[in-house]
């Protein structure tokens, strides 16, 4: 079983990823925490650095930038912690506040949307009958 990082900071922020370093490590993690179950753990049994498919790479390593930038604007990285912050309204002595979409709206099972079509496109997410 391979244990490492499936992205770096140096390749993150070559993929356009914004979030400073100091906050690259957990963030990271927990990407891939949401991603590994979708993808099968793919790449715990096999080095991404040595995947010789550079688009499905490419592919699965652009869904956990997209993902990390998402859960730092967002400021939860966790399923868990997004439901907590879900909130679209608040009440308070006659005042009520609505923010409109819920973050919740752009994910599904944790995972950005968008992250979630990068990873459609790499074929990890394909669940079919074997070919013989």
């Amino acid at each position: 079983m391979i244990n490492k990082p499936l992205l770096t900071f140096n390749r993150y922020h070559d993929l356009g990823g914004t979030v400073p370093e100091p906050d690259f490590e957990k963030l990271e993690s927990d990407a891939e925490d949401v991603i590994n179950p979708l993808i099968g753990f793919f790449y715990q049994h096999k080095d991404i650095d040595t995947d010789l498919d550079e688009e499905r790479v490419w592919l699965v390593r652009k869904a956990i930038t997209l993902q990390i930038d998402f859960t730092s604007r967002l400021g939860s990285s966790t399923p868990d912690e997004m439901t907590k912050n879900d909130v679209k309204s608040v009440s308070i002595d006659g005042t009520s506040v609505s923010t409109g979409l819920s973050p919740l709206s752009f994910t599904q099972q944790g995972v950005y949307t968008v992250a979630l079509d990068y990873l459609y496109r790499s074929g990890l997410l394909f669940r079919g009958i074997p070919s013989c």
